[in-house]
């Protein structure tokens, strides 16, 4: 099952996460001189839909905010509200941690820290969900590692099964996708490197 809705932990202002996604969206695209019609036809993202969010009235999907992200040249991560005080050492609240991706019959993939083009996710597949990504940027890899049940994995036209204990690393400039196999939730931490 591919999810679609982008939601938020329970603990985020939604509206507050919106509104700095459409200003940062809005900020990007004036920064480079660029019309609507312009970031539409780079990043594959409708105008109209491109309306919505800049005026902070859509909920993008994650497809969306990566297809954003992209076209812009910037990571994920700049697209979203995680603010991180400076200094040697930064702790982020689990209550802060934002679910970007989830399904009706229970996945969800919360966004649990990140710092530029670094982003640490925890994963949870529910039996036979399954989460499709197009390629990221040159230069990206993900690395996982799962935790509970086997994780399906396949990078452009090869496959790998990932038991618990195992883990895997795999250049993202594939289409990619994870699927959960089994009769029973999967989870996995999942490390996202993805340059500017």
């Amino acid at each position: 099952m591919q999810g679609t809705i982008l939601h938020y932990a329970v603990s985020a202002d939604e509206d507050r996460v919106v509104t700095e996604i459409a200003s940062r969206v809005r900020a990007e695209r004036a920064q480079r001189r660029w019309t609507l019609d312009e970031l539409a036809s780079r990043s594959t993202v409708s105008r109209r839909l491109l309306v919505q969010i800049e005026h902070a009235e859509a909920n993008p999907s994650l497809s969306t905010l990566l297809k954003l992200a992209a076209a812009l040249g910037v990571p994920l991560t700049e697209l979203l509200s995680q603010e991180i005080a400076a200094g040697p050492i930064a702790v982020v609240s689990g209550q802060d941690a934002l679910t970007l991706w989830s399904t009706p019959a229970g996945s969800s993939a919360r966004l649990l820290v990140s710092h530029g083009p670094l982003e640490l996710w925890s994963w949870t597949l529910a039996p036979g969900d399954r989460r499709t990504s197009e390629p990221h940027r040159p230069g990206s890899l993900e690395l996982l590692t799962v935790h509970t049940g086997t994780v399906a994995v396949d990078v452009g036209n090869h496959h790998a099964d990932i038991p618990a204990g195992d883990s895997a690393r795999f250049d993202a400039t594939w289409p990619h996708a994870y699927t959960n196999p089994g009769p029973t939730a999967a989870t996995f931490t999942l490390l996202v490197l993805e340059p500017a």
